[in-house]
């Protein structure tokens, strides 16, 4: 039975995805400083030994080794990025909690997830401080050896690749990087695309509040705006294309406010927000999930929740390349 441990949890993907595959885990912790999403994780995982709600102040000491780790860190600036100096190099950071986490309790595997663009943060150095820290000193990258500039660098084998929603199963197109590490060598390939079954019209529900609709003053509103921005020659904020088309207006950046998770519905052809249960199914969460979460979240709540979490049909494909094969 693998023992796992999440940081930064969410609402727990990896442990969503876990149980998808009817792989068998002691869930050790979870990590959430969000109360409404620490909340969400609570109704959804509550095997869970202990649930933290800051990586800045758990005792490492606390925590046996483990077979599993996952965090999806938030992308954070280095106060002295490039100059090499190791851990200095991202102390003050979320990710040096990260990093120590993991050099401390040295689990046999770990996945991190970030947003596509921790590759060009800071030019790339960023992206470099952090996958040089955690291959230098033994380990590789991508199955290449680097020069260690790192003397504290902490020896995994590590792969990333970025990886889109799209390809996974779910009709939404969101770009996340996945670094994957292991603290043995062995060769890692990232899932294959798959082809898309399913339509944003396989996502909608059948029956919507009349809530979700926007009204005729808000339509003209963001028609006022558009209109301001062409004569301005600048880009619309709110553009469905006509009528008949469904639009999924789902960012990359995952940011789930109302002018941007809109469609036209074809049969009544009214403009709506896209509902809170079907952004959990665009993040892979079924509607029992869902609905254990809604019992305790409000709307605003469980939009945020399905906006900033891994996306469950990722992790599941992942986790079959590292469990399964």
């Amino acid at each position: 039975m693998l023992k796992i441990g999440t940081d930064f949890s969410g609402i727990g993907a990896p442990e969503t995805a876990l149980k998808r595959l009817g792989i068998p885990y002691e869930l050790i912790f979870g990590c959430e400083i969000d109360k409404y999403a620490r909340a969400s994780y609570n109704e959804l995982h509550p095997t869970a030994n202990i649930i933290y709600n800051d990586i800045t102040t758990r005792d490492f000491n606390e925590v046996p080794n483990l077979d599993l780790y996952v965090a999806g860190f938030p992308c954070q600036s280095f106060s002295v990025a490039g100059q090499r100096k190791g851990f200095d190099d991202v102390r003050g950071s979320l990710f040096y909690n990260v990093a120590s986490f993991i050099k401390h309790n040295k689990p046999k595997v770990f996945i991190l997830e970030n947003v596509k663009g921790l590759l060009s943060h800071d030019s790339g150095r960023t992206y470099q401080t952090i996958t040089d820290l955690l291959s230098n000193n033994g380990g590789t990258l991508n199955s290449q050896l680097n020069i260690d500039v790192f003397n504290d660098g902490l020896g995994y084998h590590v792969y990333t690749k970025v990886l889109n929603t799209k390809d996974y199963g779910i009709p939404q197109n969101r770009d996340r990087i996945f670094i994957v590490g292991f603290n043995y060598w062995r060769k890692f390939n990232f899932p294959k695309k798959v082809n898309l079954m399913l339509s944003i019209k396989d996502i909608l529900e059948d029956n919507v509040d009349q809530k979700y609709y926007l009204s005729d003053k808000i339509i003209k509103g963001f028609k006022k705006h558009n209109n301001r921005h062409k004569e301005k020659g600048s880009n619309f904020i709110w553009k469905p294309k006509n009528e008949n088309d469904l639009a999924n207006c789902i960012r990359a950046n995952a940011s789930l406010c109302p002018t941007d998770n809109t469609i036209i519905e074809k049969t009544t052809k009214k403009i709506r927000r896209l509902t809170p249960l079907e952004c959990w199914r665009l993040q892979g969460f079924n509607d029992l999930e869902f609905k254990k979460a809604q019992k305790v979240n409000s709307d605003t709540q469980l939009y945020k929740q399905a906006g900033n979490s891994i996306t469950v049909d990722v992790l599941v494909e992942i986790f079959k390349n590292i469990y399964l094969k």
